[in-house]
């Protein structure tokens, strides 16, 4: 198997008692040729010294400092500017990896080639939940196929970053950046924004990502009610940047078989 560089971006904020999970099981993937980018979005606890410590342990770990606090997008932003991966992935700081996470992920990207990957995933809240068998099946998919499961309030698509690898190039031609004036789900915008540049869409059915529920998480704290307005700003937002793009001509067609 070839052994492209994958850049994994993980951003950090005010979670020191929580990170060092995440970054063991990321040094602790079995696929070695990573560029492990860790984001302090200039926190107020330890965290930027526990990412310090890890670096001092192992290069691939680079760690960049924010010099004000700015927000999840500008800090994956950042960690964009200095991705040199031909993959690109994303894990929260408080998530977890099983050992094959990554291996698995770039072994089915290259046997494609696809430009994108999704699989289901662990929820612990606290122990890990169960993956039903019927979501363990790969497949191809459709760009509608993808956009529809990523669009969808329920299921395991769904418009978050860090089940999906991406290919770096077409991040970089496009261009795509994280839009750091939405404040909520701009996770799905970035998804909706690379799904019209890309081509090749695969489901891989092989649970390996933790995503952990802490109450006191900055998603937890806004609650369903006080996230509403903003997310149906949102994905009014995505709709309209979806009929624009197919009406303009700008979205590639998808082949009919994976190719190089």
């Amino acid at each position: 198997m070839t052994t492209p560089l994958v850049s994994v971006i993980v951003p950090i904020y005010n979670i020191a008692p929580y990170v060092q999970r995440g970054l063991a099981s990321l040094l602790a993937q079995d696929y070695r040729n990573l560029q492990l980018i860790l984001v302090d979005d200039h926190s107020d606890d330890d965290s930027a010294a526990v990412i310090a410590a890890y670096a001092k342990q192992d290069a691939r770990i680079e760690p960049v400092y924010l010099p004000r606090n700015r927000g999840v997008s500008a800090a994956r932003n950042a960690g964009l500017a200095v991705a040199r991966g031909l993959y690109v992935a994303f894990m929260d700081g408080d998530d977890w990896l099983a050992p094959d996470y990554i291996s698995r992920f770039v072994t089915t990207l290259e046997q494609g080639p696809y430009d994108i990957l999704v699989s289901p995933f662990y929820v612990d809240d606290p122990t890990a939940s169960t993956v039903p068998n019927r979501l363990l099946k790969d497949r191809v998919l459709t760009r509608k196929q993808f956009i529809r499961g990523m669009l969808a309030p329920v299921g395991v698509i769904r418009g978050y970053l860090w089940n999906k690898f991406y290919r770096r190039s077409i991040i970089e031609s496009a261009p795509l950046r994280f839009d750091e004036r939405v404040a909520i789900m701009e996770d799905e915008l970035f998804n909706v924004e690379y799904a019209l540049a890309a081509s090749r869409f695969y489901y891989l059915g092989a649970p390996a990502y933790h995503h952990v529920i802490r109450a006191d998480s900055a998603t937890q704290s806004i609650g369903v009610i006080g996230a509403l307005p903003k997310q149906i700003t949102a994905l009014w937002s995505i709709q309209r940047l979806i009929r624009t793009r197919y009406q303009s001509g700008a979205v590639p067609e998808e082949p009919l078989r994976s190719e190089r």
